[in-house]
């Protein structure tokens, strides 16, 4: 499994990146599990969101890496059967966006959203 991730998007992120620089990359299925999750534990509704995580907060649910041409990101293991083998992240340039697509499934998140969660700003469950 890997994620592509577009010149224009990998620019979003590298910004971010460099004023949270000790911060873990993550793409993370919004399903209602663990502590950075924004919707309720009963979610009929999932997404994808790009996260950018501060190492001290409890990210164990993220248990497996997903390899990319930006580095990898932190998933839920079980998320990849949502997944496709092959991966892309661009960015919608009329929203500015994120959206991410699967080479076989197409769109699976077509704007996602992009945070930055630090222990102030993360939500306790």
């Amino acid at each position: 499994m890997y994620l592509t991730v577009t010149a224009p998007a990998a620019a979003k992120i590298k910004v971010a990146q460099r004023q949270h620089a000790d911060s873990v990359l993550l793409l993370d299925f919004d399903d209602g599990v663990g502590s950075l999750s924004r919707v309720g534990t009963c979610a009929l509704s999932s997404v994808f969101r790009v996260l950018l995580a501060d190492p001290s907060l409890d990210l164990h649910d993220y248990d497996q890496d997903l390899e990319s041409n930006i580095g990898a990101f932190k998933i839920k293991g079980y998320s990849k059967i949502y997944m496709d083998q092959q991966l892309k992240l661009d960015l919608n340039p009329k929203n500015q966006m994120l959206r991410l697509s699967g080479a076989n499934a197409g769109e699976l998140t077509a704007a996602m959203m992009f945070e930055v969660i630090t222990p102030n700003t993360s939500s306790s469950k």
